[in-house]
């Protein structure tokens, strides 16, 4: 179990990629640039899913085999669940600030509120 020779994970190697990816997409929607969400947050979601969903296999992969990479595994398998975790939160975040706002515009046209003219 201890050869220096023993092969690295595909899928642990592949949960870390997409992991990072995932960091940068994430982080790419959330910068004040105009409309990056809309392309970054689903990609976000989408790498998210992907890195966790190999990680978890990688771990018992490696478990079995004794392959190296389980920092990988672990690093992408956590890094792709948090950030599916706040990128979630910040739509959530988004959508209320947006509907407060609707709201708020939504409540200076009501009848009542203009002042009545005065002939």
């Amino acid at each position: 179990m201890n050869e220096p020779n023993r092969p690295t994970n595909r899928l642990a190697v592949l949960s870390l990629i997409a992991a990072v990816l995932t960091v940068f997409s994430f982080c790419g929607g959330v910068a004040p640039i105009p409309l990056t969400g809309w392309f970054c947050y689903p990609s976000a979601i989408l790498l998210g899913m992907i890195a966790l969903l190999t990680g978890i296999p990688a771990l018992r992969q490696i478990g079995a085999s004794g392959e190296r990479g389980r920092g990988m595994a672990l690093i992408g398998a956590w890094l792709g669940g948090l950030t599916v975790l706040a990128t979630i939160c910040a739509i959530v975040l988004t959508i209320s600030a947006l509907a407060a706002l609707a709201s708020e515009i939504w409540k200076q046209f009501q009848p009542g509120h203009f002042p009545s003219p005065n002939p």
